[in-house]
């Protein structure tokens, strides 16, 4: 069988576009009647149908360049992901914080309450000897602990506590609105165990600074009255 007169070389350049279905139609009748003769350049036509036509080989530069931005990509990604997990971590500790501090300004009782919102009433003489009086917190706002603190000098200080951010008072009850009683020995007895500090001189509601006198040694006090007596006999 005769080989075509057209150069292999020639067709060779015209295969890709054959392939790919971009020539004209004298061009691709040209390289059918030269692939139907010439075996070379139909089996370089099958390579390039299969897929197995190869590139040139990277040269060292290329693959450098490649290898490089590999390495950047695997960076950027664990940069991404350390960024993300910090993230995530620094979003925790703030959540946590803020919680926290949530849970310190409504849990911790450390300020007191101002006497300017404190009504005491009915103070009285118990008939078992304690000492009576009724507290309203006049500005709707509950107290959640009374800490109680004797000084050198006998007085005796006994201030309603409350958190940073206060909570209303519920139905006008609790201890906010309520009778207290106080048995002067037994805290005498408290607060200087060894009998060697101050007794009690006065008895104040409030602190130092701001206070309401209750009882001061001397002092003569009215029966309690029954109201004072029925809510507090079971704790007298």
């Amino acid at each position: 069988m005769n080989k075509p007169f057209i150069s292999c070389h020639v067709i060779q350049d015209l295969l890709p576009l054959y392939h790919d279905d971009v020539c004209s139609p004298d061009t691709r009748e040209l390289v059918e009647g030269h692939i139907g003769l010439c075996p070379d350049c139909r089996s370089v036509l099958e390579k390039m149908k299969d897929g197995l036509m190869l590139g040139p080989e990277p040269t060292r530069e290329q693959q450098t360049e490649a290898n490089s931005l590999r390495r950047i990509a695997a960076y950027w990604s664990r940069s991404k992901a350390v960024s993300f997990i910090k993230g995530i971590a620094i979003a925790t500790v703030v959540c946590g914080m803020l919680f926290g501090g949530y849970l310190l300004l409504t849990g911790w009782n450390i300020r007191s309450v101002p006497t300017k919102v404190i009504e005491v009433t009915d103070v009285g003489r118990m008939t078992n000897g304690n000492i009576a009086y009724h507290v309203k917190m006049t500005d709707g706002y509950n107290v959640k602990q009374v800490s109680y603190k004797l000084d050198q000098n006998g007085n005796f200080y006994m201030t309603p506590l409350r958190p940073v951010i206060k909570s209303k008072a519920f139905a006008d009850i609790g201890l906010a609105n309520t009778y207290y009683w106080i048995n002067v020995d037994e805290q005498n007895a408290n607060h200087n165990p060894g009998g060697t500090g101050a007794e009690i001189q006065a008895i104040y509601l409030g602190t130092p600074e701001d206070h309401i006198l209750i009882w001061k040694k001397g002092m003569t006090l009215p029966p309690a009255s029954d109201a004072a007596e029925y809510q507090l006999a079971s704790d007298g």
